[in-house]
């Protein structure tokens, strides 16, 4: 989806239907899976200990390999093993979405052959996109019903989640910088399914002189590639209007969400720069620096005695 400036978005309308007021994320020079592999990240271990998998999806391993990064840093950070599954492709949600029933279960078994190889060697599947949680925990096994998809779905999470629960275990590295940063946060609908709990914003919450407002006004609107269309575009704005509104509102804040599409909203209806959560802890860890640029910091007006 590289499709920026007036003449490609207007090539893109007429030929694929996208509307051409929206201004897609480029493609990153260098792709996620390709990172890990420099690092041997693709290889399994076979020793013990706390290990997760990680199914990248589409956007962190095309769009913003930051945000896999940024996992892989926090996951160094507190000494959990990392394997990213070479032969995995995209969670297939947007075939879902579409209706190619047939398409989505091919996707579906691909996928699931190389997590539930990774869960049956002791690890656990973690995902930085609530939709691809949504695809591995309930989709998957509607769509194929098999012992593989049953085994994944039980042992998957998304990545704000397994996190919050190793800190409610007394498991997670508390070294946290002090970040004084306001945030604006957003949970997915995906999310309210999955985690109606909303672990990421009590995450980021542990980091020192964080201030996390959760906005609570609904949906974006964009209903994952639904509002990328000419026809849908109009109606993706009403739907998201009381969320984009709300942001509008947010004061100094700098926006946060897990979702790569309502993440594409706020940024578009609300003008407000929007981070995955993910990132902002790994650099409260000091390491991501370059995550910088992407927060508003608020004057820290503390006096030492």
């Amino acid at each position: 989806m590289l499709i920026r400036g007036r003449f490609p978005r207007w090539l893109a309308d007429r030929l694929f239907g996208l509307s051409a007021a929206r201004e897609l994320p480029l493609i990153a020079s260098e792709t996620f899976t390709r990172y890990a592999a420099k690092r041997r990240w693709t290889k399994l271990n076979p020793h013990g200990g706390l290990k997760v998998a990680y199914f990248v999806d589409h956007y962190a391993n095309y769009h913003d390999p930051d945000i896999g990064r940024a996992l892989a840093e926090i996951l160094q950070h507190n000494g959990i093993g990392l394997y990213v599954p070479t032969g995995q492709v995209a969670s297939g949600m947007a075939r879902i979405s579409a209706g190619d029933i047939k398409g989505a279960r091919r996707v579906a078994r691909r996928n699931l052959r190389v997590l539930a190889e990774a869960v049956r060697q002791g690890y656990t599947v973690i995902a930085t996109e609530p939709a691809a949680v949504l695809c591995l925990k309930h989709e998957y096994p509607n769509l194929t019903d098999d012992q593989d998809a049953h085994l994944v779905a039980e042992n998957s999470f998304e990545a704000c989640q397994f996190l919050w629960n190793l800190h409610q275990e007394s498991r997670l590295s508390l070294d946290l910088n002090p970040l004084p940063t306001e945030i604006a946060y957003h949970q997915p609908c995906h999310l309210r399914v999955l985690d109606p709990d909303a672990a990421g914003p009590k995450l980021i919450n542990l980091i020192p002189k964080f201030d996390v407002q959760q906005i609570e006004a609904g949906c974006t609107g964009m209903a994952g590639t639904w509002g990328l269309q000419r026809k849908n575009y109009r109606n993706s704005l009403r739907v998201g209007w009381p969320l984009i509104s709300a942001m509008r509102s947010a004061g100094n804040r700098t926006a946060a969400t897990e979702c790569s599409a309502c993440k594409m909203q706020i940024e578009h209806g609300a003008g407000r720069k929007t981070v995955h959560p993910i990132k902002l802890f790994a650099y409260a860890y000091g390491r991501m620096p370059k995550i910088e640029k992407e927060l508003k910091k608020v004057p820290d007006t503390s006096t030492s005695v």
